[in-house]
C-alpha cells in the first residue's frame, strides 16, 4: 500500500512546510495494520493502511492528530480498544483514527460503508452527551486535503492567520471545503451517514436540530 496515491496527504504536509504549522511525525513501523486486516473485527481502510506504511503518527499544533502506530506505543489499537469499551453501537463499529488534541471529538472511518475498493469515508464523533457522527470527506486522504484546504484558508486570510481566536473551527465551520467533496455529498444525500446522525435519546430533538443545520450548510455551500 505503500505506493497508493494520496496526494491530500501530501498537500497537507507541504502546507505545513508552508505555513507555520508545528508538525510532529512519528517513523513507520513494519507491525502497522495492512490493507483489509482487521483491527478488532473491522478491516482497515486502505489508505490509513498506506498513511501508516509512511508515518508511524502525525500531530499538527493546530489541534489535528493522527493516532501513533510504531514501536513505540499502537495508540490506533489502544484508542480503537477504548471505544468497543465505552461506545454504544454503531458507533462500536467505526474505526477511530484520531481527533482533536486536547478534546474528545474523534475522526474515524466507516467499515460498513467502503466502496468497491475498500475505501472508507470518515466521520467526526462527537461523544459529548448523546454520541453522533457527522460526514467530513468520502475517503481518508480527502480528509486530509480538507484539512489542508483549511490551513491554506486560515493561513491566506490575514485577519485568521493574525488573530488565532478569530479562526473557524474544522469541519463544522467551513462547510464550503467539505461541500466540495462531490463524492461525500452523494452518499449524504443517499443517506449513508443517518444511522450515525439521527438516535433516539435525552437532546435527541436538540442534536437533530444542530445536525439538519449542518447538513443545510453543506448543500447550500455544494451548490
Amino acid at each position: 500500500m505503500k505506493d497508493l496515491s494520496m496526494p491530500g496527504l501530501e498537500r497537507l504536509l507541504a502546507a505545513c512546510e508552508k505555513y507555520p504549522v508545528q508538525t510532529k511525525t512519528r517513523k513507520p513501523w513494519g507491525g502497522a495494520p495492512t490493507a483489509g486486516s482487521l483491527l478488532l473485527g473491522r478491516p482497515f481502510d486502505p489508505m490509513l493502511a498506506a498513511f501508516y506504511s509512511r508515518l508511524g503518527g502525525l500531530l499538527l499544533d493546530s489541534g489535528l492528530y493522527v493516532n501513533a502506530c510504531d514501536e513505540q506505543v499502537n495508540g490506533i489499537f489502544m484508542a480503537n480498544e477504548r471505544v468497543q469499551r465505552h461506545w454504544p453501537e454503531p458507533f462500536r463499529s467505526l474505526l477511530v483514527f484520531g481527533g482533536k488534541e486536547a478534546l474528545s471529538y474523534t475522526y474515524a472511518t466507516v467499515p460498513n460503508q467502503a466502496d468497491a475498493q475498500g475505501l472508507q469515508p470518515v466521520v467526526e464523533v462527537d461523544p459529548y452527551e448523546d454520541i453522533y457522527a457527522v460526514p467530513v470527506a468520502s475517503n481518508v486522504d480527502r480528509f486530509f486535503d480538507a484539512y489542508a484546504r483549511y490551513l491554506e484558508f486560515i493561513y491566506e486570510t490575514p485577519e485568521f492567520r493574525d488573530c488565532p481566536d478569530a479562526r473557524p473551527l474544522f469541519p463544522n465551520e467551513v462547510p464550503e471545503i467539505i461541500a466540495a467533496d462531490r463524492a461525500l455529498m452523494n452518499m449524504l444525500v443517499e443517506g449513508r451517514f443517518d444511522f450515525l446522525m439521527f438516535r433516539e435519546g435525552v437532546d435527541a430533538q436538540r442534536t437533530h436540530k444542530e445536525i439538519r443545520e449542518w447538513i443545510a450548510q453543506l448543500q447550500a455551500a455544494g451548490t
